[in-house]
């Protein structure tokens, strides 16, 4: 898979030696009562649809003829450009050593981004099966305190081996979703949020990578969110 652009390379991971904190979002969803209950169980067949458009994409982000680069139904491994692997679930979306032995059947993986080679932008969703909610749950707290620990500095490697340093930050609950954000450590502008929700049977990770993104993967994530809920 193309890396995270010149916001995001592939790369590696070094965390710090420092213990992993959770901050909470207040807030409690009020459903329509007169809506029908929503579907427990997805299918493989479901995931194509819950993925945003290019044109919803282009809306949270605030730009101009977004197009998907990349479009599988395979998980990603980037573990070899990870110093700790503990952390590559941190660093990278879709990562197959990270969701092994998880229990997961199926994923849907996008990476969307400007047209030409010098893109502002850096987008990723992916949506991945299980066989039940239980299984999806227990992997997104197993992903949320994973990301808490890797909290520090993130040290990524570029195909041709350039160091890049940035700031992870500590790990933002609301609800069902949670996020992180990384910002470089450098001169260089621009910065990666990183969110992961539930929903059903179907774990959402998501990436918004730009010189002014802020909570753009958690707006992705929740969009999809409420898609699935509608099915």
């Amino acid at each position: 898979m193309a890396s995270r652009a010149r916001l995001f390379v592939a790369g590696s991971v070094a965390a710090l030696a420092v213990s992993g904190c959770t901050s909470t979002v207040a807030g409690t969803a009020v459903r329509d009562p007169s809506a029908p209950p929503p579907r427990t169980t997805l299918a493989e067949s479901d995931l194509d649809g819950v993925l945003l458009s290019t044109t919803t994409l282009d809306g949270i982000l605030g730009t101009t003829g977004l197009k998907v680069t990349v479009d599988t139904d395979q998980m990603q491994d980037q573990s070899n450009a990870v110093v700790d692997t503990d952390c590559l679930g941190a660093a990278f979306g879709a990562q197959e050593p990270v969701y092994a032995n998880s229990g997961w059947t199926a994923v849907r993986d996008q990476v969307v981004r400007e047209p030409g080679e010098h893109n502002e932008h850096w987008l990723e969703q992916a949506v991945v099966l299980y066989p039940s909610a239980d299984e999806a749950k227990q992997f997104l707290a197993e992903s949320q305190s994973d990301w808490a620990k890797c909290q520090g500095t993130l040290i990524t490697f570029s195909d041709s081996d350039e160091v890049q340093v940035w700031n992870l930050t500590d790990v933002t609950v609301d609800g069902s979703t949670i996020s992180q954000m990384s910002t470089p450590g450098a001169d260089n502008a621009g910065g990666c949020h990183h969110a992961m929700a539930v929903a059903a049977n179907v774990i959402v990770e998501t990436w918004a990578c730009g010189s002014s993104v802020t909570d753009e993967a958690v707006t992705i994530a929740n969009d999809i969110v409420a898609k699935i809920k509608q099915l």
